[in-house]
């Protein structure tokens, strides 16, 4: 009797122990606690300024941000070793396929529309290219600026990871799915992708908006222009520089969308960093940032013609 009463006592306290715990574990909020976000690499800078903003506002909470390849974060995203992640293109056909295959339920979030800049030395006296033109240098069929306007010297192509949301952007929508040239250089960060076209003047490489702010004296940003644009555009043949305004219309070729994928439930801190992104404070600093909000109204007071035609 003594025992029965002593095992008893024991998991009433066990149970105790784990109702406590339970209670314990709910203490984190929206603005309470900690959450490691995986951010890709080429939108790192924005997000960063929106870690340092939240946690400024919310002195409780802390996100500790990893920088990874877009195919990085979601593979960690996928193998449950991470909750929430910072995308700078949304899922492929393929990461769906794998994600309806294992029944996994993700929140997706998007919060801004960004851009691919193409940059070349300040020496280059090319300005502008058309998409065409693009598909010729980066699967390497034109290996001199030449072939497409410019001196006579090669094209030394400079490329980030293959798992970036860069490379994958670029792939779909200039080469169609075909094959990259072998590269001059292959860079891991979009700094380095900066310094690379700052000292090789014959060079062209990629980099996201929000690194235009990193200047260098010897880079510049080509206009580009689709001679296939859709015709509710209006903007066949004509030239268009990555501007925001340019970007939120869709008349700048290489645009994409940036998002947030989640598995966190909404007590957390991931819930409020989310909140605080998708809100108006959170979009101001994408705006400022140069990307394009895309869950407030954008008002264009810049740039509001349609480029020039050559």
């Amino acid at each position: 009797m003594y025992k029965m009463a002593h095992i008893m006592l024991t998991y009433f306290f066990v149970s105790l122990m784990f109702f406590i715990g339970c209670q314990e574990e709910r203490k984190e909020t929206p603005t309470k606690g900690h959450v490691t976000v995986v951010v890709s690499e080429s939108v790192s800078p924005v997000i960063k300024q929106e870690q340092e903003k939240f946690e400024e506002l919310y002195q409780q909470a802390h996100v500790e941000l990893q920088v990874a390849t877009s195919r990085e974060a979601v593979a960690r995203l996928f193998n449950d070793s991470i909750l929430v992640i910072v995308s700078a293109r949304p899922l492929n056909n393929e990461e769906r396929e794998v994600q309806k295959r294992v029944h996994l339920t993700i929140g997706e979030y998007k919060i801004a529309i960004d851009a691919i800049a193409v940059i070349v030395n300040e020496k280059n006296p090319v300005t502008r290219l058309r998409t065409t033109q693009l598909d010729s240098i980066f699967s390497g069929s034109a290996k001199s600026w030449k072939n497409v306007g410019g001196p006579s010297t090669p094209i030394e192509v400079c490329l980030p990871s293959r798992n970036s949301a860069n490379y994958e952007i670029v792939g779909t929508k200039i080469l169609h799915g075909g094959n990259f040239t072998s590269p001059t250089g292959v860079v891991k960060t979009s700094l380095e992708m900066l310094d690379f076209v700052s000292e090789h003047p014959g060079s062209i490489g990629m980099v996201g908006l929000n690194w235009l702010s990193e200047k260098r004296d010897n880079v510049k940003v080509l206009e580009i222009a689709d001679p296939y644009a859709p015709d509710s555009l209006g903007t066949r043949g004509q030239y268009f520089g990555p501007h925001q305004a340019h970007v939120y219309r869709g008349y700048y070729p290489l645009t994409r969308e940036v998002y947030i994928y989640s598995r966190a439930d909404q007590y957390g801190v991931a819930a409020g960093f989310i909140t605080f992104i998708t809100s108006a404070p959170g979009q101001k600093i994408i705006l400022n940032s140069g990307l394009v909000p895309a869950t407030m109204p954008v008002r264009l007071v810049q740039l509001t013609n349609k480029g020039n035609t050559q």
